[in-house]
């Protein structure tokens, strides 16, 4: 890539890190604008006219020059700019085992079948912002609150968790080589994009003991430095949330 790409995002946002992530693994320079999305700032009119119509983040911007047809490029969706970082990274080698595009298209489209799993799946039972929101709640509403909201999406996530244990499973996945998604020791877009979301679950201190297999996946995918440095601020705010939580999360029995 030769435009200058400015990644409108936050840390605390699932989608966000893994498109950083991305970039960091392909090494490919960007600026860094953060949204400050919990307080509304993506939906304020501003963001809405000269960023993302879509109100989201995160959101991609390559800007060239005057005199480029791709001056001011404007991509939103995590999924659309992950393949679209893919495509257009220098080093194209190290991006193909990311997602291969035209160069493998079945394995392609075994990618593309996991993300939309996961946009269906997994992203629909997030439920680290209702428990960020339930940490700042008075302690006298706190269980009710974990009886409405929380526990339904837990149950909600054990669904796709089964699937992805059975999966890896038929993998034969055994701890002994790192399971991935589509096969093979390299993770893809799919593996990326699916542990960031889990990851908000692993931040706050819950433990997947019913999902062994899908449990070495995470903390594998999870190791990798680039991984690791982006997902300091949500470690540290589910460090807060678990420290200051009491019992009422039931951290270890949620997922057995």
């Amino acid at each position: 890539m030769t435009m200058t790409l400015t990644l409108y995002a936050h840390r605390l946002s699932q989608p966000c890190r893994a498109v950083e992530i991305l970039l960091r693994e392909l090494e490919v320079p960007y600026k860094w604008h953060e949204v400050d999305f919990a307080n509304g700032q993506a939906r304020e009119p501003w963001f809405a006219e000269q960023i993302n119509a879509f109100k989201s983040i995160p959101t991609l911007i390559s800007a060239g020059d005057e005199q480029s047809s791709n001056a001011d490029f404007r991509l939103a969706e995590s999924h659309a700019i992950l393949r679209y970082v893919c495509r257009e990274a220098g080093d194209q080698e190290q991006a193909r085992r990311w997602y291969p595009g035209d160069e493998g298209p079945r394995r392609s489209a075994e990618i593309d079948q996991w993300l939309a799993w996961h946009h269906g799946n997994i992203r629909s039972y997030d439920s680290f912002h209702p428990i960020m929101n339930l940490h700042l709640t008075l302690p006298m509403l706190k269980y009710e609150l974990q009886d409405t909201q929380i526990r339904p999406l837990q149950e909600g996530l054990k669904s796709g968790l089964a699937m992805l244990e059975s999966h890896f499973e038929g993998q034969g996945a055994d701890g002994s080589s790192p399971a991935t998604l589509c096969g093979g020791e390299h993770p893809t877009l799919a593996d990326l994009s699916t542990v960031c979301e889990l990851y908000q679950v692993v931040a706050i201190g819950y433990q997947f003991k019913g999902y062994p297999r899908v449990s070495q996946w995470i903390e594998t995918i999870a190791s990798r430095p680039h991984f690791k440095d982006v997902s300091a601020e949500i470690l540290d705010q589910g460090r807060t949330i678990r420290e200051q939580s009491g019992n009422y999360l039931e951290l270890e029995n949620a997922f057995i």
